[in-house]
């Protein structure tokens, strides 16, 4: 099946998905960005079949069949939510939310549309996470014992958007959520307590140090960082062995390095974004949910808002595991990023009916 994508914004990150949709054989169909001139150039590079003036004219093009919505963070709840429910098929880019709350309030209209809804974590379709699993349910590693991730870089571009707290900036949502999926991923559960440190830059979170209880004595540990020297790794440590991955998150077109014990499986360079949107062609060929669909996005929802959660009260959180709740006339969701200087609540979002308004969609 052909996907004619439509792509929200012109981001940095589309320049490495609209060449993997290609490689796939599907369709750029259309692009909206914020500066028309921009996404004239954004079309023009990557082969886009025409340009929309606004987002909602791009969403209501029905020559259209899946969006792909890299626009800041803030704004993958409400315009994911309207191209739901314009019918299209949605891959959001990480992290899909901005709190387990509006991934409950996505759930309901999903339900609704019958559209298939993915986040857009690439790493988890490198081979080299298949191989790991593999190994680990072999019993390769023996019992697992502990497990460890870390994702930094310096950001330096003064004018991004993840310096601000309001739109989704920070160092958990942009790279510490890579450590936290992959955790979750590898050892194939869910943590039930996490305890987290921050350091404030700017508002937000420049840094994070996360610990994970997943019960039974067994936890993990994870640094982030936007303010950083850059580097990247994940270890899992075993009875028997210790597993590491040299590239874990960044395998885009890189060599990469698994080692297991006295074993090393090489990989040579590759394009983890292309098995990605071959696996969202799938689940909308078949009409079935992806490998990682909105359970799974609920899930590290839930885990992100109790870390952030527990930066704030300096204590350990107990994750929750509420049941997606039902859509009334008005629904509440709290973004538990965001800290009001005083008593640290997060600034609240209502959505009626579950559908989106009185947002401010300019972008």
């Amino acid at each position: 099946m052909n996907i004619r994508w439509g792509f929200l914004g012109a981001s940095r990150i589309g320049n490495a998905l609209a060449p993997a949709m290609r490689a796939a054989g599907q369709t750029l169909a259309g692009i909206a960005a914020r500066d028309p001139g921009r996404a004239d150039a954004y079309a023009r590079k990557h082969g886009f079949i025409r340009t929309h003036l606004t987002y909602d004219d791009l969403i209501r093009d029905p020559q259209i069949d899946a969006i792909y919505n890299a626009l800041p963070n803030d704004l993958h709840f409400p315009w994911s939510a309207r191209a739901l429910e314009a019918g299209k098929h949605v891959l959001c880019e990480k992290p899909m939310m901005l709190g387990a709350g509006e991934v409950r309030q996505l759930m309901s209209i999903q339900k609704r549309s019958g559209s298939i809804i993915s986040e857009a974590f690439m790493h988890r379709h490198h081979p080299q996470y298949a191989q790991a699993l593999a190994l680990i349910r072999a019993g390769e590693l023996g019992e697992l014992r502990t497990a460890s991730a870390g994702y930094r870089f310096t950001l330096t571009r003064p004018d991004d958007y993840r310096w601000e707290a309001e739109k989704g900036g920070g160092a958990l949502y942009d790279v510490g959520c890579y450590c936290v999926s992959a955790l979750r991923l590898l050892l194939d559960r869910e943590p039930v307590r996490v305890s987290a440190a921050r350091h404030d830059l700017r508002g937000i979170d420049g840094t994070l140090v996360g610990w994970l209880d997943f019960g039974e004595g067994f936890a993990a540990h994870f640094d982030c960082s936007l303010e950083a020297s850059p580097g990247q790794y994940l270890s899992l440590v075993g009875s028997r062995a210790t597993l590491n991955m040299d590239v874990p998150f960044g395998p885009h077109r890189r060599e990469a390095h698994l080692q297991a014990g006295d074993r090393t499986f090489r990989y040579e360079p590759n394009d983890p974004y292309e098995f990605m949107v071959a696996d969202f062609g799938r689940a909308v060929r078949h009409r079935e949910e992806p490998t990682w669909g909105l359970d799974d996005a609920l899930a590290q929802a839930q885990v992100l808002d109790a870390l952030f959660e527990s930066a704030r009260r300096g204590e350990v959180v107990t994750v929750s595991s509420r049941e997606p709740e039902p859509a009334g006339d008005a629904l509440t969701c709290a973004r538990p990023h965001v800290m009001d200087g005083t008593r640290g609540m997060g600034r609240h979002l209502k959505v009626r009916g579950a559908a989106v308004q009185s947002w401010d969609f300019r972008m």
